[in-house]
C-alpha cells in the first residue's frame, strides 16, 4: 500500500506520491499571490483546486492519503469524499525530500501577502486591540502632562506674538484633551469586555495596562502577585529599597489609604489582581462582586490602623 502527501507550498499545494518517481504534481491556489494567501488562510472545500481534486480521486483505493495540515485535511475529506487524516512527522519528511528535488520557484509576493494577512488577523483579536488602546492611551496621557506643566511654565506677554502663540496653544490642547478623553472611553469598553473581573477591581485603565505591560491576558493570568504587584515600575529595585508598586499604583482607591500603608494596599490588590486575572483567562466567571467587597474591607482596615 502506498502513501500520498497532499502538502501546501507556497500559493500551490502539491500532490507527493512517496514511491513514485518524478517531478509531483503542482496545483495553484489562484494566480494572484494575495488571493492565494487568503485561500490558504481559511482554506473550504471548495477553495481546493479542480485538478488536485481530480488527482486525487483517480488515486487507487488501496493508496493511503494524508494530507500536510488539519485545514487542509477536512477540505480534502469533504470535496474528495474519502478519509484524508494530517500526516505525521515521517510523512510530512519523506514529502518534503521530495519536494526539495523539485525545481524551486519564487514565492516571495506570497509570502509578504500572506505575513500581511496573518498579521492583520493576529491584530484584530480584542486582546491585540485592547494592549494597543492601552498602550496609546498612556502616550497620550504622557503628552498631555508634558504638555501642561510646559504650558504652567510659559509666560505670554501681552501684546507680544508670544500672547497669539498662547491663544492657539490652548486650543491644541483641547483637541488632544478631547482626542484623549474619546481613546479613554474606547479603552474602558474593551477592558470591560475582556478582563471584567480585573477591570471592576481595578480600574478599566489600570487592567488594561497590566495586561499591555504583561504582553496579553495569557502572560498575566500566570503571573504571581509578588511580579503583578511591581509590573510596570520604571524604577529598578535597589538591595536598600526597591519599589513597593507599579502600575498597581493607580488602582481604584489608592488615593483613599494613607501614604504609609499604601504598599501593604498594593500587596493585597496584587494577590486579588491574580485571582481576577485567572478568572478572566479560563473560566470567565463573574468573581468581582467577592473580590470588591474583599478590597473594601482591607481599605477601611488599613484606614483605621493606627500604626
Amino acid at each position: 500500500m502506498g502513501t500520498a502527501v497532499v502538502v501546501s507550498e507556497g500559493p500551490r499545494i502539491d500532490l507527493v506520491e512517496l514511491t513514485a518517481s518524478g517531478v509531483p504534481p503542482s496545483f495553484l491556489l489562484d494566480h494572484e499571490p494575495v488571493h492565494a494567501a487568503e485561500r490558504l488562510l481559511d482554506l473550504r472545500p471548495v477553495d481546493l483546486p479542480l485538478g488536485l481534486v481530480e488527482a486525487v480521486s483517480h488515486l487507487p483505493a488501496d493508496v493511503r492519503v494524508v494530507a500536510g495540515h488539519a485545514a487542509l485535511a477536512r477540505a480534502l475529506t469533504v470535496r474528495v469524499g474519502r478519509a484524508v487524516p494530517a500526516a505525521s512527522t515521517l510523512e510530512l519528511r519523506a514529502a518534503r525530500a521530495v519536494l526539495w528535488r523539485a525545481p524551486p520557484h519564487d514565492d516571495r509576493a506570497f509570502a509578504l501577502a500572506l505575513a500581511r494577512l496573518a498579521l492583520e488577523r493576529a491584530l484584530r483579536s480584542p486582546e491585540e486591540v485592547l494592549i494597543s488602546l492601552a498602550r496609546e492611551e498612556d502616550r497620550l496621557e504622557r503628552a498631555l502632562g508634558r504638555e501642561e506643566r510646559a504650558a504652567a511654565a510659559f509666560l505670554p506677554i501681552p501684546g507680544t506674538p508670544l500672547a497669539e502663540y498662547q491663544a492657539s496653544w490652548d486650543m491644541a490642547r483641547e483637541s488632544l484633551f478631547h482626542h484623549h478623553a474619546g481613546l479613554v472611553i474606547l479603552l474602558e469598553r474593551s477592558a470591560r469586555t475582556l478582563t471584567p473581573n480585573l477591570s471592576a477591581l481595578l480600574g478599566e485603565k489600570v487592567a488594561a495596562r497590566l495586561v499591555a505591560a504583561a504582553g496579553g491576558l495569557q502572560p498575566l493570568g500566570r503571573m504571581s502577585a509578588s511580579r503583578l504587584q511591581l509590573l510596570g515600575t520604571r524604577r529598578r529595585p535597589s538591595p536598600e529599597r526597591g519599589p513597593r508598586f507599579g502600575i498597581i499604583y493607580r488602582a481604584v482607591r489608592m488615593d483613599e489609604v494613607p501614604v504609609a500603608r499604601r504598599g501593604a494596599y498594593a500587596r493585597s490588590l496584587a494577590a486579588l489582581g491574580v485571582i481576577a486575572a485567572r478568572a478572566d483567562v479560563t473560566t470567565g466567571r463573574s468573581l468581582a462582586p467577592d473580590l470588591v467587597a474583599r478590597r473594601d474591607r482591607r481599605v477601611d482596615a488599613l484606614r483605621r490602623r493606627k500604626r
